[in-house]
């Protein structure tokens, strides 16, 4: 089917969770100006900066309310609530993306929902040396070991096809997306494609890959009235090479490129003290190529309106908040000086 046919459109009430987020915003614009929309029914533990005509807003906690009351009335779930970063509560960040998507899967279960679609990350195919480079829906998922983020993405990516086999009649989607970068994003990665990974690690030039919040909104609206069913990799067009990602985004702070070793102590360090926004464990992906195919999703009618030059360019200002503070940067790099200094004194003793 053609998923610009409206005959091909799937349900005319849209719960959205998250929708008070910084994507949830954006999808809850784009379905209210769908004139195949009826109403939009919001689920956020916080009030939406931006209203909508259609939005029936519910407060609510997705990882404790009532959801078969909250989605009596809906034919589709757009799935956004979720802990998108590394977080140094692994009960809390389990219990909110993971669980709370088995609870909806059983809310949906309940209501009769048609189609879930779940925003999930290019990260569960795991960050590796021996990557192909773009990878397609088709590669193994293979998230890196103690990565969370990842490791949830791809157990709620299990429980949907679970889900799916059991309940023929529904469909489900699931959108693999690359680093989302924008105004107001602030996650590890985007601000590692920013120029602003924690460490710099000597001889790392993974290639750098984006997709702009306003392109990833446009796939998630397609997914929830489309006629779209399983995974897609969501991302701009190709990749840059590190130079050229360098290249087009402001200055960062210059850092010492470390070896490996260096840098995965000076993570954990600086993790386990709390001031480091990435566990050691987030190390490969700042290393090793992760980028990803959009061919599948062009082929059912989304085409980004960003490349990747054209996202790292509006998302990169200098004065926005993924600049650390300086004093944050002061002691981090002190923590790696030291790090450095039981390191290099450890390999001497040893050798």
């Amino acid at each position: 089917m053609n998923p610009s046919d409206p005959s091909a459109r799937t349900g005319s009430r849209i719960a959205v969770t998250g929708v008070s987020g910084l994507l949830g915003q954006r999808l809850l614009a784009l379905l209210d100006a769908d004139d195949l929309v009826d109403t939009v029914v919001g689920l956020d533990v916080r009030d939406p900066a931006r209203g909508a005509r259609k939005l029936d807003f519910r407060r609510c906690d997705v990882t404790t309310a009532d959801l078969k009351s909250l989605l009596d009335d809906v034919d589709v779930i757009v799935h956004l609530a979720a802990i998108v970063g590394p977080i140094d509560d692994e009960a809390t960040a389990r219990r909110v993306n993971v669980d709370a998507t088995r609870r909806l899967l059983d809310a949906a279960s309940a209501v009769g929902v048609t189609r879930f679609v779940r925003a999930s990350s290019a990260a569960v195919y795991g960050a590796w040396p021996n990557n192909p480079v773009p990878l397609t829906e088709d590669a193994p998922l293979r998230p890196n070991p103690g990565f969370a983020p990842a490791l949830h993405d791809a157990e709620c990516e299990r429980l949907m096809l679970d889900w799916n086999d059991a309940h023929p009649g529904a469909r489900t989607v699931v959108l693999r997306i690359a680093p989302v970068v924008g105004a107001g994003v602030d996650t590890l990665f985007a601000n590692a494609a920013l120029g602003h990974a924690p460490v710099t690690v000597r001889g790392a030039r993974r290639p750098i890959q984006v997709v702009h919040v306003d392109d990833a909104a446009a796939a998630l609206a397609l997914a929830a009235t489309g006629d779209l069913e399983g995974v897609y990799n969501v991302a701009a067009d190709g990749w840059l090479a590190a130079e050229a990602a360098a290249a087009v985004v402001p200055a960062a702070p210059r850092r010492i490129a470390l070896p490996a070793e260096f840098a995965e102590r000076t993570l954990r360090t600086l993790w386990g003290s709390g001031l480091g926004d990435a566990p050691p464990e987030a190390l490969p992906c700042l290393v090793h190529p992760w980028v990803i195919s959009n061919d599948r999703l062009r082929a059912a009618g989304w085409e980004p309106r960003h490349t990747n030059e054209d996202a790292l360019v509006l998302a990169g200002d200098p004065d926005a908040s993924h600049n650390p503070l300086p004093w944050v940067a002061a002691v981090g790099a002190v923590v790696a000086g030291a790090v450095g200094a039981t390191w290099w004194l450890s390999r001497r003793h040893r050798s």
